[in-house]
Parts: C-alpha cells; sequence; structure tokens
C-alpha cells in the first residue's frame, strides 16, 4: 500500500476508454460477457456459501430469525462507518479518522446532556463534530496538500484523546432516554437504527450510480490529473468528500449512543478496521474494481455472518480481529489483481483499435 493521497490498487471506469465523465462509453462496454460478470457474484456466493456452511454445522444457532436479527442490528453503526469510508475512497482518499469521530459524537451526546443541555441541542452538537473533523481533514489534506493516510490517523489520535478528556476516561451512561427510545424503537422485528443506516445506504447508492456526482467521484478516484483538465472542481469534490464522511459517522455515534445507552471512549480503535475491509471488499463485487455501496453492504454482511457463525462454533475473542486483518489484506490482493486485469484489457482494445 502506498502513501500517495491516490487510493491504491482500485482500477475504474474512468478511463482514457470512455472520455470525459457524463460521456457515453464505447458499446463495447455495454456489452460485458457473461464469463467477465461472474467474478463479481464472487462475494455474494460466498455469503450464500457461509449460510450454507454454518447452517449445516449450526443449524439450530445460526439459521434462526433471532441470530440474523442481532447480526444485522449490531452492525448497523459499522455500516455507516463503512458507507463512510466508501465516500472518499471513490475519490482516491483515506479517512481512518470516521471512528473516532463516531465515538467521540456519541459521548458527546451523553456528556452535554449530563450538563443539562437539552437533548436536540446535545445531539446537533454532537453531529456538529462531524463537520468540524471533515473540514479540518479538508484543511490539511486537499488544501496544504497533506497525505490523507497519515493526517487522518493524526487526527484520529487527537480526537480519541479529546474524547478521553471530554468523558473523564469514564464510561459515559448519561444518554438521554429518548434518544434510545427513538435509536431502539422496532419496525418488522428491526430497531430503528437499522432502517437509518440502510436509507442513509440508498441515498449514497442513488448518487453514486444515478448522479453526476457520482460520477465525478470515480473519475476523480481514478485519475486526478485527468479529472482537473476535464474542468471538475477536484479540490472541492475530494472536501465534499472528507465531510461527508464525517458527517455520516457523527450520525453514527449519534445512533450508537441511543442504541446501547452508554459508551465506552476508549473504543474508538475497535471500530476501525471493519469498515475498510468491507469498503475494500466491495471492489470485489458487483462493480468490479468500484468502490460501490452494494458491494460494501454485501463485503460487511460476509464479515458479520462470518464471524458470528465462528463465534457460535465456540471460537475465541481473537477470531474477530484475525479474520477482519485476512479478509482486508485478501481483499487488498484481489483488488490489486482486477487492476492488472483491466489494465491488460485496456491495453488490449487500444491495441486493437490502431
Amino acid at each position: 500500500m502506498t502513501t500517495s493521497s491516490q487510493t491504491p490498487a482500485i482500477a475504474t471506469d474512468e478511463s482514457p476508454e470512455t472520455g470525459p465523465p457524463g460521456g457515453d462509453p464505447l458499446p463495447g462496454r455495454r456489452r460485458r460477457s457473461t464469463r467477465e460478470s461472474l467474478p463479481g457474484l464472487a462475494v455474494p456466493i460466498l455469503l450464500v456459501l457461509t449460510f450454507v456452511l454454518f447452517g449445516i454445522l449450526s443449524p439450530d444457532l445460526f439459521l434462526t430469525w433471532t441470530n440474523v436479527k442481532l447480526t444485522v442490528s449490531a452492525q448497523a453503526t459499522v455500516l455507516l462507518l463503512a458507507i463512510a469510508a466508501t465516500i472518499p475512497l471513490r475519490t482516491g482518499d483515506f479517512d481512518f479518522s470516521i471512528s473516532a469521530v463516531m465515538i467521540l459524537s456519541a459521548c458527546m451526546v451523553g456528556s452535554l446532556y449530563d450538563q443539562g443541555v437539552s437533548t436536540p441541542v446535545a445531539v446537533l452538537l454532537a453531529l456538529s463534530v462531524g463537520l468540524a473533523v471533515g473540514l479540518l481533514n479538508s484543511l490539511f489534506i486537499v488544501v496544504i496538500g497533506l497525505d490523507g493516510l497519515i493526517v487522518t490517523l493524526g487526527v484520529f489520535t487527537f480526537i480519541a484523546g479529546m474524547t478521553n478528556l471530554i468523558s473523564g476516561g469514564n464510561l459515559v451512561t448519561t444518554v438521554p432516554q429518548g434518544l434510545q427510545t427513538f435509536a431502539n424503537h422496532t419496525f418488522l422485528s428491526l430497531p430503528s437504527v437499522v432502517w437509518i443506516g440502510w436509507l442513509i445506504a440508498l441515498v449514497i447508492w442513488f448518487a453514486f450510480e444515478f448522479t453526476p456526482l457520482g460520477r465525478y467521484l470515480l473519475f476523480i478516484g481514478g485519475n486526478r490529473s485527468a479529472a482537473s483538465l476535464a474542468g471538475l472542481r477536484v479540490n472541492g469534490l475530494r472536501a465534499f468528500s472528507f465531510v461527508a464522511a464525517s458527517m455520516i459517522a457523527a450520525v453514527a455515534g449519534v445512533l450508537l449512543a441511543g442504541s446501547y445507552g452508554s459508551v465506552d471512549p476508549s473504543s474508538s480503535a475497535a471500530y476501525l478496521l471493519a469498515p475498510f475491509t468491507a469498503a475494500f471488499l466491495g471492489t470485489t463485487t458487483i462493480q468490479m474494481g468500484r468502490f460501490n455501496v452494494v458491494g460494501t453492504l454485501v463485503g460487511l454482511y460476509l464479515l458479520a455472518f462470518g464471524i458470528t457463525g465462528l463465534q457460535l462454533l465456540g471460537s475465541e475473542s481473537w477470531v474477530t480481529d484475525a479474520f477482519n486483518g485476512a479478509a482486508l489484506v485478501l481483499a487488498l490482493a484481489f483488488a490489486r489483481y482486477f487492476q492488472l486485469l483491466n489494465g491488460g484489457r485496456l491495453r488490449l482494445r487500444r491495441a486493437a483499435s490502431s
């Protein structure tokens, strides 16, 4: 993995073959062969096989609505973090500060409420953390030009320290009862936090797939210089991606506080790896080589149900970190493979057309 501002090992379809964003792709792009599209189904197929395998090994525990409901509910805030991570990644940037933003905003809700601040004001101030951190990241990375990976890791560490300062290093248990009631209100047996996560995922998916903004972000991630020459406001769109990611992370923090009724101020590191693992797994499915919302969701639930299945079979707690770490390395390896594969196909097409 490089430390440049561009995301490594990911190829996009906004190459010279397709021209400027919003333009019509070549006819050959529309007629992808079945053989080329099959690898994109590998992760969804693996998710199905996960259910089959653990359903056979532990049918009384794994293949139950209770297990599905608990697993999906437990991943609700991680889902939001994964969506948040996907937005800057689509433009070629990393934002490792999102999990720290989530925990800080969660702690702020409880701490402010404990000091007599009303629930709506406490929530708004907690959400403002996302805006502030997004602008801070944009300043150092987009305006000044520092390396995004290093900056956001530094911001992650800084925010973790500020979270401990605000909470006094103690578990925050003064979460407003109204927020807890809202976050845990169920609809079709699932808490509202799950539906909010899916709704935000749907909005981002629509923006990625059906608006010029989604194409512009993808074009910037594929070739930042070409995007600038095409007239795109590259710096403005990159700054937007950082602000959007931090705002979604702050929303996740408010919902996390409401869901659990308490917040551990030192837990931000526990949420660091899984969102990026899901996002990179998403580039190996559905839309090969692209950071996309559907792929991120499939990758996230593959990780979640795989870990749940192992835990139901009696695996120890270290399995979660080992599973996420191995999955991230494999996802990066597959992403690199598809980049090389797509690059080879592009060279062959250019040679054939010349």
